[in-house]
């Protein structure tokens, strides 16, 4: 559960190639979603809050926590931005330089 978010980024679903379930189009459903989980015994409030926000929050947290000890040490980014190809979305993309180090 400590893995586990919610996130939505729909502005490249298309209706005719992919089918959302109903209720949940946009943000807008999440609600339903959560009163539906709230209703199943296997979800406790301590998941759902892990799922609406905390787990984010927590991976947030660390990630600040690297960039100033890395600041600290003056250590530059391994990444660089790739240029747009055709038929790329008008998105952030990134190579990264080195393989990631450790698990998280």
């Amino acid at each position: 559960m400590n893995r586990l978010g919610l996130m939505v980024d729909l502005s490249h679903v298309s209706q005719e190639t992919m089918r959302l379930p109903d209720g949940l189009k946009d943000v807008s459903g999440y609600p339903r979603l959560f009163a539906e989980l709230l209703g199943d015994v296997t979800w406790s409030l301590q998941d759902l809050a892990k799922l609406a926000g905390l787990n984010l929050l927590r991976v947030m947290r660390h990630v600040e926590k690297v960039r100033e000890q890395l600041r600290e040490e003056k250590v530059l980014p391994y990444e660089e931005e790739v240029p747009l190809t055709a038929g790329d979305h008008e998105a952030c993309f990134y190579r990264f330089l080195r393989p990631p180090d450790g698990d998280e």
